[in-house]
Formats: C-alpha cells, sequence, structure tokens
C-alpha cells in the first residue's frame, strides 16, 4: 500500500537533521528540475471548445466507432 503524504511526514519528522536537510534538498531538487506546465492558451475558434472535449465523453449507447469490428465485418462479408 502506498503511504499517505501525511504518513511520509510523520516519518521525515523522524529523521535526525542532517538526513531532514538532506531529504529536504533532494525534493527541491526534482521541484526545480520538474517540467513547468505550460501557460500557452487553448487555440481559439469556433470549434475550440468541441476539440477540448474531444475523447473525454462516455456514452452507454453503442455506435459504429464503438464496435467497428463488427460492423468492417458485416460491410465486407459477401452478400
Amino acid at each position: 500500500m502506498t503511504p499517505t503524504v501525511e504518513e511520509i511526514i510523520t516519518e521525515a519528522q523522524q529523521l535526525p537533521p542532517e538526513e531532514q536537510q538532506r531529504l529536504l534538498d533532494i525534493l527541491t531538487g526534482l521541484l526545480t528540475s520538474a517540467p513547468q506546465p505550460s501557460t500557452s492558451l487553448p487555440p481559439a475558434g469556433p470549434y475550440a471548445f468541441s476539440l477540448a472535449l474531444a475523447g473525454s465523453a462516455h456514452s452507454d449507447f453503442t455506435d459504429t466507432s464503438a464496435d467497428k469490428y463488427r460492423h468492417l465485418a458485416e460491410a465486407g462479408r459477401d452478400r
């Protein structure tokens, strides 16, 4: 099981001061080397909102795209 942040902090507080400083130095280094989130604005336009939502929704209804292999098999079958 993954420890919680609170459990990690409690254990870190029990470390000797030199180990606490070492841990702080390592964590600070990780924070400064982490990639920063992009601050660029999303593209504007009439479809920007729809494109931002693309692929994020789920529906309980099946359609051709949800069952494409079955539909492709039916389309390619000899009649």
